[in-house]
């Protein structure tokens, strides 16, 4: 969630910020999947939750170290919780949103094919820089399309079409007719002609 307290995890008595940035999530999906972050954290998969500190930012030999200082159960006790909702944040579900989630039309895709998308709206459509784009949050992200969008809509860049209308169907008969004939009833001819003739 936007604004929301960031993720701590307290190592060697500091506290370091477990990030869900662009590139640490699409890093983190593609080696061990959703689930295997998730089985990880609940096994306390030492590899795997180095890795996870490693595309936060942190130091993985900090984990080694707490755990020959104060015991494997201690460091186990201390980073579930917060290492369960950085898990969470790369999947893009606040656990603190009791929203209910509402069903989207359209084929499902991938969390990778949905963090591209993110990366082309974030590069292509906001303008930013790819470390910018890589730096962000899934949520910075969204929120900030989400804005772009409220702007144009109230500059009057972007205007919804009102009273358009769904493109003609064509039964089979008027399809072979076309074909055949190689005249679409729904070309505009009159408005090529005149494009023909200020060329």
């Amino acid at each position: 969630m936007l604004g929301a307290d960031g993720i701590f995890v307290e190592l060697a008595g500091e506290a370091y910020e477990l990030r869900p940035s662009l590139r640490a999530t699409m890093r983190l999906l593609r080696r061990h999947q959703l689930f295997g972050l998730i089985a990880a954290v609940e096994g306390f998969n030492i590899t795997i939750i180095m890795d996870m500190l490693r595309e936060a930012g942190i130091k993985p030999a900090l984990l080694l170290a707490e755990i020959a200082t104060v015991g494997l159960g201690k460091v186990r006790n201390r980073l579930t919780g917060p290492l369960a909702e950085f898990a969470l944040a790369i999947a893009g579900i606040d656990p603190d949103d009791t929203t209910p989630i509402k069903p989207v039309a359209g084929k499902p895709i991938t969390p990778t094919e949905y963090h591209t998308q993110l990366f082309e709206i974030a590069t292509g459509w906001l303008g930013w820089t790819a470390a910018e784009a890589w730096n962000a949050t899934p949520a910075e992200i969204i929120a900030a399309q989400n804005g772009h969008v409220a702007y144009l809509k109230m500059t009057g860049v972007l205007v919804p079409v009102e009273g358009a209308k769904e493109p003609d169907i064509y039964t089979a008969e008027q399809l072979k007719e076309i074909e055949e004939g190689g005249l679409d009833p729904a070309f505009d001819r009159d408005g090529l002609a005149a494009l023909k003739a200020k060329l």
